[in-house]
């Protein structure tokens, strides 16, 4: 016994730290002979508290592992049911992306700073407005390119801007079923019971292509008996009474001059991209180097419109870009993007019909302000919207001076506050340039060779596109003498990122694969590369 407890006392024993045996002493109570659970144990893995915190950690790793697989796994999507350019460029590399869109800040109005476009010479760049962004640029273009661009339009040819609608497109709104009594709703904007003139100019002016002023909508009133007290104002039942079918019969028995119309000139399109001619070329690459966006951007974006407007001329104020919807897909990217959407729009302006009431696509508005136009004739319910189109600026080109009239108006530039409905007040509607050009806050005279340009959207705070600028309406004002020719550069951006981004990608390869069939119609404008003109 003794040998034993010898034997192990001297093996290797446990002691407690000084302040464990203070604990155990003290827990004695008076030296009492109990046995004691001492509270500090030897290190070792299988402690209570140490196997609790291991167990955490490991569930907080795996759920961190679970998220992460869950989060890659929603964020490629089905593979097996993606039938789009994002399966189909897997095997040449990641999808794009782009950078932000870049946007020249506009300091205050009448700041000045220098660019060279050119090598060796400087430019100006004057800022004209805030509200829209709005710049100006002389002697952008010299006086023989100015020359030049004339003469290349007019050998190609001119047709008219805009012209009246069709019989399909008055079966088109024969066949829409819109009751009355929404068609009064959508009128009435202060909803009092009672459309004013101003209400129903607002929406109604642009449906068909012809500018309607308060004495047109009074004679249409008088025409279809509409107004029975003549006062110029419809209550409800004098509206239910009124036949829509009259109104048709009367805008298509009354003949529309040109001065009704809401654009009165003639244009082209002149091809700018690989091998068009030298100066077509310069000028594009110039607008690369003003705006500072992508070329991808700019090179894709369609080709330079030239218009000229006679004596009498004009373009009723309008804004060039239409907004964002989520159900609405810029046409040049539809294909592309694989989506099918219930409206699609242009990105290419062929004839303005919207003024700066739009009403968002799929709305009763979009019957008045905008027209329809059915994309599968015999198909009721399946319209789409007439061009809304998505150009992110605006860069526009005075080609001559113009001896009377002609100017560019912002009624509305730099206005503390945009209303639509204060657009026309007291008879005076700051759209009308034929009739109130002066009343507009902010007028460009042309000037051959200057350029001036804007941004048509808000930036989204992402570096893309945001709303539409409302105070980016402008239109041409009359022109009382002489001619006027410009020629407009509309950079289009489609307002997915992504989508833009696939498009992009997409006509880079139709570049590389598809030789001179993937060219657009407008390229046959290459015959002119070599042309030597004497100007």
């Amino acid at each position: 016994m003794a040998a034993a407890a010898a034997g192990k006392a001297a093996g290797p024993q446990w002691a407690p730290p000084e302040h464990c045996r203070a604990q155990v002493t003290a827990g004695l109570g008076g030296g009492e002979d109990v046995p004691v659970r001492p509270l500090c144990k030897p290190r070792g893995i299988c402690s209570r508290a140490y196997f609790l915190v291991l167990m955490v950690f490991v569930h907080l790793y795996l759920g961190n592992v679970l998220a992460l697989l869950l989060f890659v796994h929603y964020s490629n999507g089905d593979e097996s049911t993606d039938s789009g350019p994002e399966r189909r460029s897997q095997g040449s590399g990641p999808t794009p992306t782009l950078g932000p869109l870049t946007r020249l800040e506009g300091i205050k109005v009448g700041y000045e700073r220098k660019v060279q476009l050119v090598a060796g010479r400087e430019h100006f760049i004057r800022t004209l407005s805030l509200k829209p962004l709005l710049f100006e640029i002389p002697g952008f273009l010299s006086d023989e390119e100015c020359r030049l661009i004339i003469h290349l339009a007019q050998m190609k040819g001119l047709q008219r801007s805009q012209i009246l609608p069709t019989e399909e497109y008055e079966e088109a709104m024969g066949m829409m079923q819109v009751s009355q009594l929404d068609l009064f709703r959508l009128l009435d904007q202060n909803r009092d019971g009672r459309l004013q003139l101003h209400e129903v100019l607002a929406q109604t002016r642009l449906g068909n292509g012809r500018w309607m002023t308060p004495e047109s909508i009074q004679e249409m009133y008088s025409a279809i008996k509409a107004d029975p007290d003549g006062d110029g104002v419809l209550s409800l039942q004098e509206f239910s009474n009124m036949d829509l079918r009259d109104f048709h019969k009367y805008m298509r028995s009354h003949k529309a001059e040109t001065s009704e119309l809401v654009r009165n000139s003639h244009h082209t399109w002149l091809y700018q991209g690989e091998g068009a001619h030298h100066v077509m070329r310069a000028i594009r690459q110039r607008v690369l180097r003003l705006t500072r966006l992508s070329p991808e951007i700019v090179e894709l974006s369609e080709p330079l419109q030239v218009v000229r407007y006679g004596e009498g001329g004009h373009y009723h104020a309008h804004v060039d870009s239409g907004p964002v919807y989520p159900e609405t897909i810029c046409s040049h990217t539809k294909l592309i993007a694989n989506e099918s959407v219930p409206f699609e729009t242009s990105c290419r302006q062929v004839l303005s019909t919207w003024g700066p009431l739009t009403p968002k696509p799929g709305t009763l508005g979009t019957v008045l302000s905008c027209g329809l136009t059915p994309s599968a004739w015999g198909q009721r319910e399946t319209y789409s919207v007439a061009p809304l189109p998505y150009s992110y600026m605006t860069v526009l080109f005075y080609l001559n001076n113009v001896t009377g009239g002609g100017e560019t108006v912002f009624p509305v530039a730099d206005n503390r506050t945009y209303d639509e409905m204060s657009l026309i007040q007291d008879n005076v509607d700051l759209r009308d340039t034929r009739r109130h050009c002066d009343k507009g806050n902010l007028r460009v005279k042309p000037q051959q060779g200057t350029a001036v340009f804007w941004y048509n959207y808000l930036p989204d705070g992402q570096g893309w596109v945001g709303d539409v600028d409302d105070y980016s309406l402008h239109g041409g004002c009359l022109v009382t003498r002489g001619t006027k020719w410009i020629a407009n550069n509309w950079i289009n951006v489609d307002p997915s990122q992504a989508r833009q981004a696939l498009f992009q990608q997409e006509m880079a390869r139709l570049a590389r694969e598809g030789g001179a069939d993937s060219q657009p119609e407008w390229a046959l404008d290459r015959a002119y590369r070599n042309a030597r003109v004497e100007l």
